[in-house]
């Protein structure tokens, strides 16, 4: 069996390193395995191993030194000790149940968390809940999951490198039709009375004075060649309206939302505090072209007339709403119902 560091020195590409089974059994230095707790510190043999918090296993032979070489089953039906629990807490060990393994402690549960846990394979067996018992699990490595946690609200999955991307997705699409779709997400409500959202994006500043911060940033931008015969916008909100009569609840395509956590919320001393902030950026040259152009709303698909959204009324300014423009407080003019013409 060989060592996990194989030598490849007069190996030519082609040649089979290891036949046993198909390669599933290796074998590892003691040290470079991490494995349940024993009083010697050493692994034993039918431990669950796992190795670089990524290769799963059984250990075949117990270790007397960490310097033993200790072979290891990447594959297998075994009997081993499960914990009827999940990421949440208490949750009973059905049969075809993924089984997986922490990284620290090799213990085997249903908690799928990524930051502490790895897949490990298939519970054949069943284990009662908040138990511990010998349960058959098929050993599999198999890292793609229909759910996937990585952290949770009280353990956050931590590396503090900076410029750090924590997940990274580059594609290119050269297709000549069609919508291409770099991540396409979609949740259907089945329950009545639930409610939930395609995608939750959630920044928070802890505790610190940060440089910049957005909940979401989302841009559109173009080679110097590059452009479009038809719309093009940053983001697209659009709300459905079915073909039924509605009944109930409040709609909008946007919502723009300021919220103030407690009592003590006071934003007095900030430079400025806006539900909807437009502003002109990049080479100032390119800004002034922009600026000869850009409308501050563009309304279309809809028809000026009475009873439409937009109509024609001479009517006389009974409200005004502040807003700001390069630093100067300007106000728009508004007209109640009982100031129209």
């Amino acid at each position: 069996m060989p060592n996990v560091n194989i030598s490849m020195t007069g190996r030519s590409a082609g040649e089979e390193i290891s036949s046993t089974y198909e390669g599933r059994h290796i074998t590892v230095l003691e040290s470079a395995l991490t494995h349940p707790s024993h009083t010697d510190g050493f692994v034993d043999k039918g431990d669950p191993v796992i190795l670089n918090d990524l290769l799963i296993g059984v250990a075949l032979e117990s270790a007397s030194a960490a310097t033993d070489y200790i072979a290891i089953d990447t594959e297998g039906i075994w009997a081993l000790t499960v914990s009827g629990t999940d990421a949440v807490g208490n949750s009973a060990v059905a049969a075809g149940d993924p089984v997986y393994i922490n990284k620290s402690t090799c213990a085997l549960s249903k908690d799928s968390d990524k930051n502490t846990n790895q897949r490990f394979g298939i519970a054949l067996s069943p284990v009662n809940s908040q138990a511990s018992s010998v349960c058959a699990v098929k050993v599999h490595f198999d890292p793609d999951d229909a759910m996937e946690v990585v952290g949770d609200s009280g353990a956050y999955y931590v590396n503090d490198t900076a410029n750090t991307i924590f997940r990274h997705y580059r594609y290119d699409c050269g297709a000549t039709s069609g919508d291409a779709r770099g991540m396409y997400l979609r949740l259907a409500l089945t329950g009545a009375g639930g409610g939930g959202e395609a995608a939750r994006i959630f920044t928070t500043v802890d505790d610190v004075a940060g440089a910049t911060a957005r909940g979401a940033h989302i841009s559109l931008n173009f080679d110097e060649s590059g452009s479009l015969t038809g719309l093009g916008v940053a983001a697209d909100a659009t709300l459905h309206v079915p073909d039924a009569a509605m009944t109930g609840g409040t709609y909008a395509a946007i919502s723009a939302d300021i919220h103030a956590d407690g009592d003590e919320s006071d934003p007095d001393a900030v430079t400025s505090i806006s539900f909807l902030r437009v502003s002109m950026q990049g080479d100032a040259t390119g800004q002034d072209a922009v600026d000869d152009k850009a409308n501050f709303i563009d309304f279309d698909g809809m028809d000026i007339g009475a009873g439409n959204m937009i109509f024609a009324n001479a009517a006389t300014c009974s409200h005004v709403v502040r807003c700001d423009i390069n630093g100067t407080p300007y106000y728009l003019m508004m007209a109640n119902a009982g100031n129209l013409a």
